[in-house]
């Protein structure tokens, strides 16, 4: 499984000029290239016009570069590649398709839950693509306002508006000749998703308050926890961009399907935990690493990255053993089923309601109060979790976790 740190982006591959790759050999004043296949030949001569043959050229050097280096080319030549750790079979499953998709030039949808490591899955789509030596830029679209995400994606003039007080390029730009990562595109609102729109359709850009398009030469990875299908059909979401971002869509399975990863990836957490706070020879124990193997995980490896990071910054020792739970609160939920069985240990019932009170609640703030979301995550019916919700006095809750209202 995926074990990039989620405060540790991929750092971004420079390209030769500027962001831009340098103009391929296939076509100089009219002359062939002999090492290109019959096909680049041809279009290499009818693409001799400087004017026709800019883009052309670009997109025809990354092509050939393809062709020299082949499916075989040395991971180390190919720039960072983000770590993977597990192995499970589902997650096999999803990398032999990655490896599939990632060297054709295509836009990509990678779904999934929240903390399951989507951004990394996009990375990787973008090492093993024939631009992974341009950059790869990476843009959170819930991160931004709405009114901001426009300026930031497509750029703007000096002047454009009251605080612009000089000309800035947008991600679009500043990803040309390379990919760019839209992290949760389904927040994007519809005027901005438009604009994206006729990127994806033309190669245009057109900066806020400029007075002409500009050509960009970009492949887009969008990335959701949301299921976009469905925002189509409540209206939320363009269905004609829904089709150009899913040309094909990969799903990030939630760590609960693939609990035999948990070791490694707890151990890998551990030692890089342990690395930046002094303590390199720091060792999970094997109950504890029992204990974090039958957590819900909500959060998915986000969450067992964040615990196992304060566990071990609060560890004392070589060994970090079950104790360390009551300074994990993301792990109560598993506290409560590993605790040993006493005369003074509540009665099954209370353990089982304070266990499902907790699994709700963290589901609940995990979804940010989205109610649906939460039931299908907890396998109910959203009726039997509106019940819980009032048993548990968690509707509150909701409302906050889902800004002002229950969803």
């Amino acid at each position: 499984m995926l074990a990039g740190s989620i405060g540790d982006r991929q750092p971004r591959a420079e390209s030769p000029v500027n962001g831009r790759l340098p103009a391929s050999p296939a076509s100089v004043d009219g002359a062939s290239a002999p090492w290109l296949p019959d096909r680049y030949q041809r279009i290499s001569r009818r693409n001799s016009s400087p004017l026709r043959s800019t883009r052309f050229n670009r997109r025809t050097a990354m092509e050939a570069r393809a062709l020299r280096v082949g499916p075989s080319r040395p991971a180390s030549k190919r720039g960072p590649q983000p770590r993977f750790v597990g192995g499970s079979a589902a997650m096999q499953r999803l990398l032999r398709v990655v490896a599939r998709v990632g060297p054709k030039d295509i836009t990509v949808l990678v779904g999934g839950e929240t903390g399951t490591g989507k951004e990394l899955v996009a990375s990787l789509v973008h090492a093993q693509s024939i631009r992974s030596s341009a950059p790869l830029v990476m843009f959170n679209c819930a991160a931004i306002p709405g009114e901001l995400a426009e300026a930031e994606l497509f750029g703007h003039a000096r002047g454009a508006f009251t605080d612009a007080v000089e000309a800035r390029r947008g991600f679009f730009a500043q990803a040309d000749g390379g990919t760019l990562v839209l992290d949760e595109v389904g927040e994007l609102p519809p005027t901005v998703q438009a604009k994206l729109l006729r990127v994806l359709q033309q190669g245009e850009i057109q900066p806020i308050g400029a007075g002409r398009v500009e050509r960009v030469d970009v492949r887009v990875v969008a990335c959701t926890n949301r299921n976009l299908a469905a925002e189509v059909r409540e209206g939320r979401f363009r269905e004609d961009l829904y089709y150009r971002l899913a040309v094909v869509e990969l799903v990030v399975p939630p760590l609960r399907d693939r609990r035999e990863e948990i070791p490694a990836l707890a151990a890998e957490f551990a030692r890089r935990y342990g690395e930046r706070f002094g303590n390199e020879d720091v060792q999970l124990s094997a109950e504890l690493v029992e204990l974090l193997c039958h957590a819900p995980w909500p959060g998915n490896v986000r969450e067992l990255e964040n615990a196992v990071a304060r566990m071990v910054a609060l560890g004392t020792g070589a060994e970090i053993g079950v104790e360390a739970f009551a300074r994990a609160p993301s792990l109560a939920a598993a506290k409560t089923v590993a605790k040993p069985i006493t005369e003074e240990t509540p009665s099954l019932r209370d353990e089982i309601e304070t266990l499902e009170r907790s699994v709700i609640a963290r589901t609940l703030a995990a979804v940010r109060g989205n109610q649906s979301e939460a039931a299908r995550r907890l396998g109910l019916a959203r009726g039997t979790l509106m019940d819980r919700l009032r048993k548990y006095g968690l509707e509150k809750a909701t409302a906050n976790a889902a800004g002002g209202r229950p969803r």
